[in-house]
């Protein structure tokens, strides 16, 4: 099982601070937030270093992402897909299905993704892969003041709405697809954007079955609420809580444990 993820955002939400960092480069401890998760999809077992491959859709501040993580980590080959123009995300899963078509095997079977400004837990790369069913996205409850388009409704086992929906579950941005759904995401938004989840409530208004697991918590670096500063603030504190790193404070300009 090869795995996808989403690394080529702006980072409007970022303020100055997205004008030279890429957003998930944002460094937490010595090493940048994405190096989290992907440290969190080797641990989880679900992608096997010399067999699988890990591709890292890049854009805005690719160089920084490149120059971080090379040709492989830890076995786990890398490779990159440029998206040169930021049409959204299901722009950027139609040119990695492009992209990767001549891949055998690999072509055949669902990929693990994930957009780069969420982490992601081990045992949630582990919950994809486990499902039974190829389409699958991650519900957790949502911030109060989320993003209201990316709200989910669910009957059992099986999503009936995956854009715009009314339940308080919302798609987290981490994902099981195959290659014909990453391939079929053609529907242009009236802004340009080529956006996922509408795509795939078109496919599910199609017959697409689509299935779901719920993680217990959000962390993404794009929220808004209550503020952009006090999200990012606040999912530093809980990477370095997971991961065993010091609470850091700023004192008269000084970093202090």
């Amino acid at each position: 099982m090869n795995a996808l993820c989403l690394a080529a955002g702006k980072g409007t939400r970022f303020g100055e601070l997205g004008r030279y960092l890429q957003k998930c480069m944002y460094p937490i401890g010595l090493k940048p937030f994405l190096a989290f998760s992907v440290e969190n999809l080797l641990a989880s077992g679900a992608v096997t270093p010399g067999r699988d491959r890990l591709v890292l859709i890049v854009g805005h501040h690719g160089e920084q992402v490149k120059a971080f993580f090379g040709g492989e980590v830890d076995g786990l080959e890398v490779t990159y897909v440029e998206q040169e123009d930021p049409r959204g995300t299901g722009h950027a899963l139609a040119l990695a299905a492009e992209a990767t078509a001549g891949w055998g095997e690999a072509t055949t079977v669902p990929w693990l993704m994930w957009l780069a400004d969420g982490y992601v837990k081990a045992e949630q790369f582990a919950a994809l892969a486990a499902h039974p069913s190829e389409t699958v996205l991650t519900l957790a409850p949502a911030h109060p003041g989320e993003n209201p388009t990316v709200r989910v409704d669910v009957e059992g086992e099986r999503i009936v709405r995956a854009f715009q929906g009314s339940s308080d579950r919302y798609d987290v941005g981490v994902w099981k697809l195959p290659r014909s759904v990453m391939a079929g995401m053609t529907d242009v938004a009236e802004n340009g954007e080529v956006r996922m989840l509408h795509n795939l409530q078109r496919m599910i208004e199609a017959g697409l079955e689509v299935g779901w697991v719920e993680a217990t918590e959000w962390l993404h670096l794009g929220g808004t609420a209550p503020t952009p500063e006090v999200n990012v603030a606040g999912v530093e504190a809980r990477i370095r809580a997971l991961h065993g790193l010091p609470d850091v404070r700023v004192n008269g300009g000084r970093e202090t444990a």
